[in-house]
């Protein structure tokens, strides 16, 4: 231990020269890397001797005793028994420009902290800090390493989750930072894993290549260089890193750290020094490139005078003052950057998953409910698409303004997506408080957004879940809230809805029937069936309606209303037309082979499809590929989809009238059709929907609705077909009624292809009256 007197003066004047020699270290960014080291050459002289000028003392004194424990690469006693690693070479070095006499004591682990302690040693490298060491031992400013701890397991195994370790054996090194760490993640895991403690890693290493144990918790460095001999694999399993510093004894601290501080903050802005130098010998993996070391120009001064000296420390540090606070507020610009949206200003998904972290803390602290709530605008990408990016920006820019008011000043709101932000809602007492702040923000959004020459309307779907009910870490909330959020799309939209467990099982089902789809379109595998349509003048065969069937080997027959909508929104819809649209044709001139007059094949057109701009050169590919006239199609297009984009749709349709294909209104009376644009649309048929059919002829009103259609039908020049009869009485009040044409149960069920030729026969031969 140092004690006062003429060697603790020494080191005080050592101190001082040292701070000078810092200074000199800085001006390398102002003069050019070249002439600083000329410089610095020519004055390390005079800094060696510099604390014999300031003080007439010697430092001939008590050594300074430092412990070596086995912690390799950082620190550790090598098969010679001498001290090596990472933090031996600094100490070294620091000894050499400050005249320290360095002696070594080996001792383990838990012995080297019990002898700092007590001041049996003075300096301990690689010591992690926390408050309870920070009250036992001194620790400096400056962090002499950062470092991370990760678990091995035997070569032949592999570990992919702490929670694999509940209840099996762990090997770690007994009072170590790590460890600690562990089992505090591991309390809030709620699991248990059987910890062994062990002195050093090395002995953590010999039980795991033994099996003893399951896995091994070492440092990333010491598994870095030993894994391969003991034939060990790295997890993917990480414990939170750790700053490492060279402790000193409590006596030891205020002569020591220092000065130790003032070399590793040098070091450290100084790429060719000896903290560079040894961070590449022991801590860069083997495999690691080796980076090309400069050469020394030849010095080309002796010495400075010493006020030349003291005149260009001040000049420098004003001119590295003045430099260093233009960095810093080059600093804090880009950390907003890097933290926050350029658009809007508001926290990016980055911080907003650091900042629901701390929140969820606390919230357990103080026991407590937080509010995750999942925002998308309903309406945006349609007027983004509309009316360009620049405006859509500036609505952003104005939601952002109006969630800002809405929502309290304790809440977090960010933009994680395009049109997609998140608030966190803190101390919550009640799940049910959340209700009112969906309602601030809500009512928010009731009056119009004005942009320069244009004003919208825009509404919110909102997701919602609750810690820690629906989740006890940050990307399991998220999930589920926007998990919740696409159930208030479903629902209608402009509404929210709040997180439970069935959700989540029908999203995974939803997943699993998309990639079953997906697979079942990629192969082209689902099947086609067909139903008869038929004249109800004469009950002979007018036409064929093309069905599409998918029958899954795990799931099963799916209802067509189903994966129908799921090509929709999983994109496939396009292909998947494609597909039935090849059969179709290929199946017809098939059955004109054989002399069948199946009449035309009605095939369903959905409204991607329509709005596709490639339809028409799809279209003519297939009816070329398979030399079908375009006479022999049919195409029935929603009414919603053509009423929703009036003009886009009858250009669309009258370039397929023009090459002959017949359209129809499939499911009219359920889109609202407007007789102005009704009389527009290029089509020559009307089809009923079967919602109208199914009450008929006991219900008055699906008897009147389909009167009316039929009218409507006969005065716009247009054929009339209902789909959906099941029965006699159906069948009859629809030729009663006038109505043209039928397809449903009652004439023919929907079959494959090969049974169709038969049932076509049929009703050739003998119609249905």
């Amino acid at each position: 231990m140092l004690e006062s007197g003429p060697q603790s003066i020494a080191t005080g004047g050592s101190l001082k020269c040292h701070r000078a020699h810092r200074e000199i270290l800085r001006i390398k960014p102002l003069w050019g890397r070249n002439m600083a080291l000329v410089v610095e050459r020519s004055l390390r002289l005079f800094l060696l001797l510099c604390p014999f000028f300031l003080v007439q003392a010697a430092f001939g004194g008590q050594p300074v005793r430092v412990g070596v424990y086995q912690n390799s690469p950082k620190i550790f006693v090598d098969e010679a028994g001498h001290p090596a690693g990472f933090f031996i070479d600094l100490l070294e070095e620091i000894a050499r420009q400050e005249q320290w006499q360095l002696e070594y004591r080996h001792c383990h682990w838990e012995g080297c902290l019990d002898l700092l302690e007590k001041g049996r040693i003075d300096l301990l490298p690689d010591v992690a800090y926390s408050k309870a060491r920070g009250r036992r031992f001194g620790f400096g400013r400056e962090v002499a390493l950062s470092s991370w701890s990760v678990f091995y397991t035997p070569g032949d195994e592999e570990l992919f989750s702490l929670k694999a370790l509940d209840g099996r054996k762990v090997a770690v090194v007994q009072e170590s930072i790590q460890y600690e760490a562990l089992k505090k993640r591991a309390r809030e895991l709620g699991i248990e894993p059987d910890y062994l403690e062990v002195p050093g890693m090395q002995d953590v290493f010999r039980l795991v290549q033994s099996r003893k144990v399951a896995a091994g918790l070492v440092n990333t460095y010491f598994g870095w260089r030993n894994a391969a001999e003991y034939g060990l694999r790295e997890s993917r399993v990480l414990i939170r890193p750790t700053l490492l510093y060279i402790a000193a004894s409590p006596s030891a601290t205020a002569p020591l750290l220092p000065i130790v501080d003032d070399y590793l903050t040098a070091w450290k802005q100084d790429r060719d020094s000896i903290y560079h130098q040894a961070m590449a010998r022991w801590l860069v993996p083997a495999e690691a490139s080796q980076v090309q070391r400069w050469l020394y120009w030849v010095a080309l001064m002796a010495l400075l005078l010493l006020g030349l000296v003291v005149f260009l420390v001040l000049l420098v540090r004003q001119l590295v003052k003045s430099k260093t606070a233009e960095l810093e507020q080059k600093t804090d610009r880009l950390d907003h950057l890097a933290h926050h949206d350029p658009l809007t200003g508001l926290p990016n998904r980055l911080l907003f998953f650091d900042r629901l972290k701390h929140s969820i803390r606390q919230s357990r602290r103080q026991g407590t409910n937080l509010a995750l709530l999942f925002l998308d605008l309903d309406q945006f990408k349609q007027i983004n698409d509309t009316y360009g990016h620049g405006v859509g920006d500036e609505l952003l820019k104005e939601v952002a303004k109006r969630l800002r008011q809405a929502v309290r000043e304790t809440d977090t709101i960010a933009r994680i997506g395009g049109d997609e932000f998140a608030v966190i809602m803190e101390s919550l007492n009640e799940p049910a408080d959340v209700v009112v702040g969906v309602q601030h923000i809500t009512q928010a959004f009731r009056k119009p957004f004005s942009i320069p020459g244009h004003q919208f309307s825009i509404t919110l779907s909102i997701g919602i879940s609750i810690y820690p009910q629906d989740g006890a870490d940050a990307q399991t909330l998220l999930r589920n809230a926007d998990t919740a959020m696409f159930r208030a799309k479903e629902a209608g939209r402009n509404t929210y809805q709040l997180y439970d467990e069935e959700m989540t099982r029908e999203t995974v089902e939803r997943a699993v029937m998309e990639a079953a789809l997906r697979r079942a379109v990629e192969t082209d595998t689902l099947e086609v069936h067909y139903q008869p349509q038929v004249s109800l003048e004469d009950g002979q065969l007018v036409g064929l309606e093309v069905l599409t069937r998918w029958s899954d080997p795990e799931l099963g027959a799916v209802a067509p209303e189903r994966f129908i909508l799921l090509a929709e929104e999983a994109g496939l819809i396009v292909q998947l037309g494609e597909q039935v649209l090849e059969k179709a044709c290929r199946q017809f001139m098939a059955w004109q082979e054989q002399g069948l007059d199946t009449g035309v094949v009605a095939v369903n057109l959905s409204g991607k499809q329509l709005g596709d701009p490639a339809l028409l050169e799809r279209v003519s590919h297939v009816l070329e590929r398979n030399n079908c006239p375009p006479t022999a199609l049919e195409f029935e297009i929603t009414e919603s989809f053509v009423m929703n984009r009036v003009d886009e749709s009858i250009a669309t349709m009258k370039r397929l009238r023009s090459m002959g294909i017949e359209l129809a209104i499939d499911d009219f009376g359920t889109g609202y059709s407007s007789l102005a644009y009704l009389k527009l649309l290029p089509i020559s048929k009307l089809k009923i929907d079967r919602s109208f059919i199914d009450g008929i002829p006991h219900d008055e009103n699906d008897r009147v609705i389909a009167r009316a259609v039929i009218a409507l039908g006969k005065t716009l020049g247009l054929k009339v077909i209902a789909e959906g009869v099941e029965t006699a009485e159906q069948d009859q009040f629809l030729r009663e009624a006038g109505c043209d044409e039928a397809q449903g149960n009652y004439y023919g069920k929907q079959v494959p292809a090969e049974r169709i030729g038969a049932m076509l026969r049929n009703l050739q031969g003998d119609g249905l009256g």
